[in-house]
């Protein structure tokens, strides 16, 4: 009798074979869609909420005389205006005219910090919990920011809603994909209601301008967590690559009770955990975690090399969507119907994604959306150099919307592809420095915005300059579509790479097999 485990080429041999064995996309895939992205409608409150709470008031009461806000900045009597904005109530004018946006980059710095600790955590101690944590820290931002007495703790409290924000948004991508087959996973990065939420802030904002009440409306929906929470399972490739078989064949025996499917067998359970995890410790042993100091380490140069490439692209893509999205205060045009607008291309952009990825691979996806969305920008800065913007206001919003919608789809598509690049163990990593990137590129976004005010060109060319730039690295990437998601840490076999065969290989992905094998990172 020997205790080895022999694997039969009978029944799933993998985890993807597993999940078509259990109804590929059915019932329990849409749930699980609908409960995690669900919050995608808090996260677009949270992070967008600023545009109202920065407006800075047209007119000011000094001392019983209205004043524009040149005329507030000399006012040396009693200035006062109606508390809707953060600038109104703290009078964030004149020689504080910068903390608003200021205060948006400690969001985008927020981001940053909440991007690495919350898909560390991830990779730690499971999806779920990550990213309900994630949730929580939104909430109790947004609750001290609704709260706060002064522009300092509101800052603080922005940090944390930017930290809770981007983590969930890592940790949401990742962990939706885990539930999917291989056909089905590019829907993770783009049917969630983030632009619709966008669309529908504008609509909230215009009924409750007083940004203290905005702030406790949009963040109600939070308050939802305790009923989804139950209904949620751990990620079950998370499961698999730490060896947890118990919990692996609850949730999967859970999966196939959801979708009306026969279960999968113990025994061919057991087979595909002891192949995923040929060199898996005794249970006995802790098993060591990785970190971000291991990850940077690694002597696995495709993973290091894939990092960096996704972190340029992620960067890249933030500054056009964020910079577009907060210059939208700079715009001719109503504020509120702008912000509809821009939430509409969200949503539009990201369910074109599903068409455009389905059609082309993930890295031309990126090239070309982000390729195009440059082109609008160039346009974008010329209209601003030749033309009078309030004469051509229309055409003007109409180039910005293009822009920003050529930017949702490169989103959509660089999600898919981050969320397929990295192997299980070290997803959320991978994850995090995408999204940390984004977050440094919000926050020169939100700078750059800023100069937008005084030079409305500058943002414009700068967004272009790096969108170039940015969509360049997608030639580098390993392409995704169609295979199936690597589990453990692998180092590829050696091979040269020329200029024909990467673009060979950008527009036929599938002309080659590689092989992998297990390793340590």
């Amino acid at each position: 009798m020997t205790n080895t485990i022999q694997i039969s080429n009978t029944g799933p041999q993998n985890f993807e074979e597993i999940l078509d064995n259990l109804g590929g996309f059915g019932r329990f895939q849409i749930l699980i869609l609908i409960l995690l992205l669900f919050f995608e409608i808090p996260s677009a409150y949270i992070v967008f909420i600023q545009i109202f709470a920065g407006i800075p008031p047209k007119f000011w009461n000094c001392d019983g005389e209205v004043v524009d806000k040149v005329g507030a900045c000399g006012c040396n009597g009693t200035l006062e205006a109606p508390s809707t904005s953060i600038v109104a109530e703290w009078h964030l004018i004149c020689e504080s005219a910068w903390i608003p946006d200021f205060i948006t980059s400690i969001q985008m710095a927020g981001m940053l910090f909440g991007n690495l600790y919350a898909t560390q955590t991830s990779d730690w101690y499971g999806r779920k919990y990550s990213t309900f944590s994630t949730i929580l820290v939104c909430a109790l931002g947004s609750a001290v920011a609704a709260v706060a007495p002064n522009p300092y703790i509101y800052a603080v409290a922005r940090f944390f809603c930017g930290a809770g924000f981007s983590g969930y948004l890592s940790i949401s991508a990742i962990y939706t994909i885990e539930f999917m087959p291989t056909k089905w996973r590019m829907l993770c990065g783009a049917v969630g209601p983030f632009g619709e939420a966008t669309m529908s802030l504008a609509l909230i904002a215009y009924y409750i301008p007083t940004w203290r009440y905005l702030t406790w409306a949009t963040m109600t929906p939070l308050l939802l967590t305790p009923l989804i929470f139950p209904f949620v399972p751990e990620s079950p490739r998370w499961l698999l690559q730490k060896g947890k078989t118990d919990d692996l064949v609850k949730v999967l025996t859970y999966i196939a009770k959801i979708n009306k499917c026969p279960p999968i067998e113990l025994e061919t359970i057991e087979k595909i955990v002891a192949k995923a995890n040929p060199t898996r410790k005794p249970t006995d042993v802790k098993e060591p975690r990785l970190n971000f100091f291991d990850f940077a380490k690694s002597k696995n140069k495709e993973i290091r090399m894939k990092a960096i490439c996704l972190m340029a692209i992620f960067f890249a893509f933030s500054i056009i969507y964020f910079g577009l999205s907060f210059n939208i205060k700079n715009m001719n045009g109503n504020l509120y119907w702008n912000l509809v607008f821009l939430g509409f291309v969200d949503s539009v952009g990201f369910k074109m994604a599903i068409f455009v990825m389905g059609r082309l691979s993930r890295r031309l996806a990126v090239f070309l959306s982000m390729t195009i969305g440059v082109f609008f920008l160039v346009v974008l800065a010329i209209f601003q150099l030749t033309l009078d913007v309030s004469e051509f206001s229309t055409l003007f919003l109409v180039a910005a919307l293009l822009g920003k919608f050529s930017s949702a789809i490169t989103r959509s598509a660089a999600r898919a592809l981050a969320g397929e690049s990295f192997p299980t163990s070290v997803r959320a990593m991978g994850s995090g420095l995408c999204g940390a990137s984004t977050a440094f590129g919000g926050v020169v976004g939100a700078q750059l915005a800023y100069f937008g005010t005084k030079n409305p060109s500058i943002p414009f060319f700068a967004f272009a300059i790096i969108g170039i730039f940015g969509s360049l690295f997608s030639f580098l990437m390993t392409e995704t579509k169609g295979q199936a998601l690597q589990e453990t840490v692998g180092r590829k076999r050696s091979r040269t790479l020329s200029v024909i065969s990467t673009i060979s290989n950008l527009v036929l992905p599938n002309n080659s097999k590689q092989e992998t094998s297990n390793t340590q990172l």
